[in-house]
This record gives structure tokens, sequence and C-alpha cells, in this order.
């Protein structure tokens, strides 16, 4: 049966067949490598991503007998591209562009009959002063999604 974790789980996997443009940090795990942050054959910092979904809202969004009402679980995916100072403003908007597009009106997680997750346009914010923090200078990629399930 269908649930948030399996939804969280499919968005997880979905980006990794997707995207291989910079190493990648998940919510609560330890870091994906030894030195972290990811370095260059020269020992120069390069860019990385933190990808996380966040839920906003669960609500029943139609009627039926318990175990087949409509439920409507909304949220954000959020990617989080950091680069290295220095490294150029319209090259990290790229990375985060190519992390974005994985998702651009993206269905998935829809192998149980009344389940599935619907992503919608991603929205790229970023470039301000609290983006920057004397090391690393950060941009986000959200992209809005909905998840239907029964429930």
């Amino acid at each position: 049966m269908a649930d948030y974790a399996g939804a969280v789980a499919a968005a997880r996997a979905y980006f990794v067949a997707r995207f291989s443009a910079s190493p990648v940090a998940y919510q609560n795990e330890d870091q994906p490598a030894d030195p972290w942050p990811p370095q260059d054959g020269g020992g120069h910092p390069i860019p990385w991503c933190y990808f996380e979904v966040i839920e906003t809202d669960t609500a029943l969004r139609g009627a039926g007998l318990p175990g087949s009402q409509t439920w409507l679980t909304t949220g954000h995916i959020r990617i989080h591209v950091f680069a290295p100072k220095g490294y150029g403003y319209a090259e990290q908007l790229a990375i985060a562009k190519l992390a974005g597009d994985v998702f651009r009106a993206a269905t998935f997680y829809n192998s149980d009959p009344g389940a599935k997750v619907v992503c919608y346009g991603p929205s790229v914010r970023g470039g301000e002063t609290a983006s920057d923090d004397g090391n690393w200078f950060g941009v986000t990629v959200t992209i809005p999604f909905e998840f239907f399930f029964l429930g």
C-alpha cells in the first residue's frame, strides 16, 4: 500500500536515476563521500547538492469507505546546490536547472491503484546575501508536488 515514506523513497530513486551533475547528500544520512564536502583530484572543493522532501499538508480529498478514501499530501522537493566561492553563479544555476528539470511535470510512484506523485515546474531561489557563508554559495531549486493515495 502506498504511503508517504514510499513516496519520499520513490522521489529519491527517481532523482538518483536521472541526475549525475554533482555529488548529492540526503536527509538524515551520513556524508556520501570522504572527504566531504567533495573535492576534485587537486583537492579543490566542487559543487554538491543536498536533497530533501518536505511535506506541507495532508487532507482528505474524496469520499468513500475507510481504506478507499482519496487523500492528498502536498509538499516540496528541494535541492540545494552549494558551490565553492568563486565557482561562478551561471554555472551553479546550470546545475540547479538540471536538478529541477529531473522533476519537471514528472509522475512516479504510481504502481499501486489510486496512488501517484505528480510534480510541477521547478523554480530556483538564491543569489541573496543569506546564500553566502564565506566559503560556499547556495541556491535552492524547489519543485512542488502532490501525492495522491488511498487510505
